[in-house]
């Protein structure tokens, strides 16, 4: 591994000096046999990197071609990077898992975002075997950028992606995360971001795909005036595990953070969203939102929702709500009133909740390849239920 690439805190730290994770950590609790595939684990060799150039680059994971070039965008190789895109983090936790993701890195590659990119920047992820990517974004002060990380049916293989952000100065980045693979696979992502004064993170998550899908996030919001958004969608059929866990560290002043993630269970599915907000000492004028709603459509599914919130100033503005259930009878009711059968009634009242999301003008790009996944999942789910009756 590139030791350059390496933040001070990481460099203390050895896999093995530390726990087994398990599902009696806190990080990792609900997550059930999940936990047996991020001990030790072991990574694969690469295979052919299949090439398709709607996308900026394609990666197998150990290395990526770039198919169109972008002035304002630089791509550096793993093992030239000479500067860490993170130097030092403030509340970054480390854990098993993610030092040995470090220390077994198959490869990657970091961006710097040199000019505004007004377009989205698309990587196209690939893997036939366990493989464990880098991704550093560096955003250069006063610029602005989208990027699209796509793990769509070519990931055959657990991947296990870990990405780090640094923004400057008054720099913004959009960012997708787009988990649609059809595999039975783990796709679990590591990211962490730091952001100085003015800067602005919004991320927007797609998870449908893999048997096990989890992104954890760590957002350390540094300097005055800093701001991160997130929002997401997820559907579980079959016996997938959908997992996101988002720790929003408030410590500059004027501070925001807004989290709003929704998803639909079916089948034995389940869901896992932990969404901590931690305003630290000093940390005043800051605003703070989080919402997750489930909608459960199975008896077996199921749901976790644990929205926290840790406040150690005043002069604060900061809320939270989760609600895990079927959908409401009253209004399943309303809309058959208008005539309209009860499985019809069902099919848009899920449609418009997840619409909520997606039709944000920051969707559009994956807006109609998401709404078609999200109807198909549905259709899945109600064609096992008709051959179980």
């Amino acid at each position: 591994m590139n030791t350059k690439l390496v933040e001070k805190n990481l460099a203390k730290k050895t896999s093995k000096d530390l726990p087994e994770i398990s599902v009696k950590n806190e990080d990792w609790k609900y997550t059930g046999k999940n936990v047996f595939t991020v001990n030790e684990f072991e990574v694969g060799k690469p295979s052919e990197i299949q090439k398709n150039e709607i996308f900026n680059i394609d990666s197998n994971c150990h290395e990526f071609v770039i198919n169109t070039e972008d002035k304002s965008v630089e791509a550096t190789d793993l093992e030239k990077i000479t500067k860490s895109t993170i130097d030092e983090s403030i509340k970054r936790p480390f854990d098993r898992f993610s030092v040995e993701q470090f220390e077994k890195l198959t490869g990657g590659f970091q961006l710097n975002f040199k000019d505004d990119c007004p377009e989205y920047y698309s990587i196209n992820f690939q893997s036939e075997d366990t493989a464990v990517p880098y991704l550093g974004i560096n955003m250069e002060k006063n610029k602005s950028g989208k990027l699209l990380l796509n793990f769509g049916d070519l990931v055959r293989g657990n991947i296990f992606p870990t990405i780090e952000i640094f923004l400057n100065q008054n720099s913004s980045l959009e960012l997708i995360l787009n988990v649609t693979s059809k595999n039975e696979i783990s796709l679990i992502n590591n990211l962490y971001a730091k952001l100085l004064n003015d800067a602005s993170l919004s991320v927007h998550m797609v998870s449908t795909g893999g048997l096990f899908s989890r992104s954890r996030l760590d957002i350390d919001l540094l300097g005055n005036g800093s701001g991160f958004e997130i929002d997401g969608v997820y559907f579980g059929e079959n016996s997938q595990i959908h997992d996101t866990r988002v720790f929003v560290n408030h410590l500059g002043k004027s501070t925001t953070s807004n989290m709003i993630t929704k998803g639909v269970l079916g089948d034995k599915s389940s869901s896992i969203f932990t969404g901590t907000i931690h305003i630290g000492e000093g940390a005043v004028k800051t605003e703070s939102q989080q919402e997750n709603r489930n909608i459960i459509l199975t008896e077996k599914a199921s749901a976790q929702s644990v929205p926290n919130l840790e406040i150690l100033c005043d002069d604060v503005i900061c809320g939270h709500g989760s609600s895990v259930g079927p959908i409401d009878e009253d209004l399943y009711h309303y809309v058959m009133s208008r005539g309209i059968n009860k499985e019809d009634a069902e099919k848009l009242l899920i449609k418009g909740f997840f619409n909520e999301v997606i039709n944000e003008d920051a969707w559009e790009i994956i807006h109609d390849e998401v709404a078609d996944i999200l109807s198909q999942k549905y259709e899945n789910i109600l064609e096992r239920k008709s051959n179980e009756s």
